[in-house]
């Protein structure tokens, strides 16, 4: 529905008087009558009708105030309506990016596919909203898909071939942490993809391992034995967990914490293969 905006044929604006209303239509009536256009007649009578017709209506304070309403209820909807195009049109490019960035992931083009996932993001963050994959892909996709991300994530930080920098490829390789332990978390509250289930485990045991490997134990940037127990491994592979985060931390000279963690891995699994070595260091018996 369409209504003529009678403020703006009268050139005045929404607010205006009740005389500055008139003084307007006083004006234009001079300006268009058509005894005064003899050469555009037809122009000016169309006007001279619309300014008549405009002024018929503002004056009187009753049709005034239908006409108020009326328009504000259809600028109401013209707003929305063009928001909702707006968001439609960013959805259809937000998918448009998704399907770029699944088919550069299924090709193993991960710097390609990484690169659009952080498009997507960084988009999001400047309206303050977060963007998420399940707006697009059913629940058991969106998950199939943040499996490839991560894995992309973890591809580029553990490349040898990879020219960033050290941070870079921290900042990757925890990335894809992240996502991997988000993908238990979903798992354990919906299940939908359990054969994905032990190899986000040995991805994580590795990228674990790493942390310790790099960082020893820190206050800043280290994995916390509890991740390690979150993940609920048998417990020979826990055990096997903790000798080498103890031989991690023999290797950095902090031997208490290297004590500790052995004992417990022990523990978990008293004939542990392979810790005759650093028994003998840390002069523990085997």
């Amino acid at each position: 529905m369409q209504i003529p905006d009678y403020y703006q044929i009268l050139e005045v604006k929404r607010n205006a008087t009740a005389p500055e209303i008139k003084r307007a239509f006083r004006r234009l009536a001079k300006r268009y009558h058509p005894d005064k256009n003899p050469e555009q007649i037809a122009f000016a009578e169309q006007m001279f009708r619309k300014v008549c017709r405009a002024y018929d209506t503002l004056r009187d304070k009753k049709q005034k105030s239908n006409y108020d309403r009326t328009l504000q209820t259809l600028e109401r909807q013209r707003k929305a309506r063009e928001a909702y195009l707006e968001k439609l049109s960013k959805l259809n490019q937000n998918y448009a990016k998704l399907e770029l960035l699944l088919e550069a992931l299924l090709h193993h083009n991960y710097e390609t596919g990484i690169s659009l996932y952080e498009q997507l993001c960084q988009n999001n963050k400047k309206t303050g909203k977060v963007w998420r994959i399940d707006d697009f892909l059913s629940y058991e996709e969106s998950r199939d898909c943040e499996f490839l991300i991560a894995e992309a994530y973890q591809n580029l930080g553990f490349s040898n071939g990879d020219a960033s920098s050290t941070f870079e490829r921290h900042r990757k390789i925890k990335q894809a942490m992240l996502m991997y332990e988000s993908l238990l978390s979903a798992e354990s509250k919906r299940p939908c993809f359990r054969h994905f289930t032990r190899e986000v485990k040995e991805r994580l045991k590795f990228i674990y391992l790493y942390h310790f490997s790099v960082n020893g134990y820190n206050q800043t940037s280290h994995i916390p034995l509890t991740k390690i127990r979150a993940l609920k491994l048998p417990k020979r592979e826990t055990a096997w967990m903790y000798k080498k985060i103890a031989e991690f931390y023999v290797e950095i000279d902090q031997l208490p914490e290297a004590r500790t963690v052995l004992k417990m891995a022990f523990e978990l699994q008293p004939r542990l293969t392979g810790a005759k070595k650093i028994c003998r260091t840390l002069n523990i018996e085997y």
